[in-house]
């Protein structure tokens, strides 16, 4: 009844909208190039999500929000019942799927307008919260934009942050191991598919929350600092978050369970040292998958990209002045040891050495500052690429892989024959130019053609706001 209540709510903040074919009164209308039933790319290059090599001058025919059939366009028929659409000259990848992707930003609780609004319009077409500020209103959402009522990526909603003494005190602490698996019972029961822990847990709590997690059918990640990675990995976690940087495994000197910078141990780290090395084969060995967040890492480095004009647009003006706030602060800090500009590669390396491994990568953005939804989706795969994966593997890091995650990769995260039509179409070659992620001209949800520049300004001055 609560999240119910919630959904009605949210749509109630929402402007009325006309009619369209996706449904009278639908407000999915605005947004929406078409909504045909049955249509035919034609000319495009497909990079398919499987890291495998462009495919040029390809075919792709949709029927009622699947794809029915894709080849070289000159021995591939597009019926002529199907709208044909030529399309030399684009570039077409699986819908994005944000594995790091919340629906709050700090100091800022929900927002429930804007974050679906603009993941959307940068490619996300499936998004897993990976912690949430404001839970059952996120469940809600996650309801509402199923429903057709809200625009947006389809998502799977995490529960709250579940931490330990020294948490900000809107994290959920459990007081023993029973409250810690109660925790984890309550949020399966209400609509929850990840728990995620996060710094301070306590590391018998974290057994716990695991153990009682697969129980329920769910799975966990967590943003570690209390436990290394190498512990979490033995008690069975699904998901690490953040890569090196927030690795305690290093760090000399730390009690169990204790939460301690690890900057200065990672600025001594020899990257492919035996310590590196054992605690890959640890991670892959446990088949635990690295979720990479290099948009906001980078925002950390003040020589680094900083935001643009088209991220400012999407802010509030009082967020505009937190920014510039944060960034005379970034400026003044520029010297400090903690971010210095070799950290980075290290940090990429990592990665890298990770997935040369057999490990599991995906990506998601972890918003704040100026890294907001889907604009940082679209910073995380030119940063992939600059970190050394060529744009197939940066492509299949942030959509079959990510969908392998989830448990959803037969239906969605590769462009392939029987799949959801879940799609990105990028104007030029993304192949020889991975900015070209940037022009995105549409983005297809099961089908169904969206107008990011719609979707944009819909959500101008917002962020911030609502």
């Amino acid at each position: 009844m609560l999240i119910r209540g919630l959904a009605s709510v949210l749509i109630s903040l929402l402007p009325a909208t006309g009619s369209s074919a996706a449904g009278a009164e639908s407000p999915l209308a605005p947004y929406t190039v078409f909504a045909d039933a049955h249509f035919a790319l034609i000319g495009v290059s497909v990079i398919d999500g499987s890291g495998g090599p462009v495919r040029e001058n390809q075919t792709i025919v949709v029927k009622d929000g699947r794809i029915v059939a894709l080849g070289p366009a000159d021995q591939t028929h597009a019926p002529d019942s199907a709208r044909k659409l030529d399309l030399a000259g684009h570039t077409l990848i699986p819908g994005l799927i944000g594995m790091h992707n919340h629906t709050h930003m700090p100091g800022i609780r929900f927002m429930p307008y804007s974050a679906p609004r603009l993941y959307l319009a940068g490619g996300v077409t499936t998004m897993q919260t990976t912690g949430s500020a404001s839970a059952d209103a996120e469940i809600a959402l996650a309801k509402a934009v199923a429903n057709g009522e809200v625009p947006g990526p389809r998502i799977f909603a995490t529960a709250p942050y579940l931490s330990g003494p020294g948490a900000s005190s809107v994290m959920s602490q459990p007081e023993n191991v029973q409250a810690a698996r109660d925790f984890v019972d309550h949020w399966a029961e209400n609509g929850a598919t990840w728990i995620k822990l996060y710094r301070h847990v306590q590391p018998e709590f974290a057994a716990a929350a695991i153990d009682q997690a697969h129980r329920r059918n769910l799975k966990v990640t967590g943003h570690l600092c209390s436990l290394t990675f190498a512990a979490a990995a033995r008690m069975g976690i699904d998901s690490i978050e953040h890569g090196l940087i927030a690795a305690a495994d290093f760090v000399a000197e730390r009690e169990t369970g204790e939460c301690v910078s690890n900057h200065a141990s990672i600025a001594e780290l020899e990257i492919d040292s035996a310590a590196v090395n054992e605690l890959i084969q640890t991670l892959v060995a446990e088949g635990v998958t690295l979720t990479a967040t290099p948009a906001i890492i980078e925002s950390h480095f003040a020589h680094r990209w900083q935001g643009s004009e088209r991220e400012f647009a999407a802010m509030s003006p009082a967020l505009v002045e937190r920014y510039h706030q944060r960034q005379e602060r970034l400026a003044a800090g520029a010297t400090s040891s903690r971010f210095q500009p070799q950290l980075l590669a290290k940090f990429w390396a990592f990665e890298r050495r990770f997935v040369a491994a057999g490990g599991r990568l995906v990506a998601g953005p972890d918003n704040g500052r100026h890294v907001l939804p889907g604009y940082a989706d679209q910073r995380n795969f030119e940063l992939l690429v600059e970190a050394g994966f060529s744009v197939p593997q940066a492509v299949q890091i942030m959509t079959s892989n990510a969908a392998q995650v989830l448990g959803i990769d037969q239906e969605t995260g590769q462009v392939q024959a029987g799949m959801r039509a879940d799609l990105v179409l990028v104007v030029g070659d993304l192949s020889s130019n991975p900015a070209a992620i940037h022009a995105i001209r549409w983005v297809f949800k099961q089908g169904v053609a969206f107008d990011p520049a719609e979707l944009r300004e819909s959500a101008r001055g917002q962020v911030g706001i609502r």
